[in-house]
């Protein structure tokens, strides 16, 4: 008869192997997830950016947004909350304000204010070096959110 091999090894083996897919698993769920809360507040920031340039009350003549930095720099501090990551935003108004001083053109439609955020993302745990839409260790976002002009309507 054969002797068998002595098997004392294997179990540690399989708990190692086990703890290897475990704990990337774990890093894959807590990536996903601040990925999806960092997209999320990108997304809430960009809203209340809309919000406050909609009511934004430093404006001309023919209501006209004077200075959009303070509206940009709301949105970069809620941001700043999730990401340390600086993003580019736009503050425009739809159709653009075509005087600045009366006769003020009628836009002929319902005046809007668009903020787009747009930025790159860094992985929370990018131990493989992924990249995806031109971001390095990272992921694209890029939101847009229209609201009414209030005070232009």
């Amino acid at each position: 008869m054969r002797q068998r091999r002595s098997q004392r090894g294997q179990e540690l083996v399989e708990l190692a192997i086990t703890i290897v897919l475990f704990a990337t698993l774990a890093l894959g769920v807590l990536m996903f997830g601040h990925a999806f809360m960092v997209v999320n507040m990108v997304t809430h920031a960009a809203r209340d950016g809309a919000r406050l340039a909609s009511s934004w009350a430093d404006r001309g003549a023919c209501q006209q947004i004077n200075s959009d930095t303070q509206i940009k720099q709301a949105v970069n501090d809620r941001i700043a909350t999730v990401s340390a990551v600086q993003f580019t935003v736009t503050v425009g108004q739809n159709p653009p304000v075509t005087s600045s001083s009366p006769p003020c053109a009628n836009p002929g439609s319902t005046p809007s204010v668009t903020v787009n955020v747009n930025g790159c993302v860094p992985y929370l745990f990018n131990i493989v070096g992924l990249s995806s839409g031109g971001c390095t260790g990272g992921f694209k976002v890029n939101r847009t959110v229209t609201f009414a002009d209030d005070l232009r309507g």
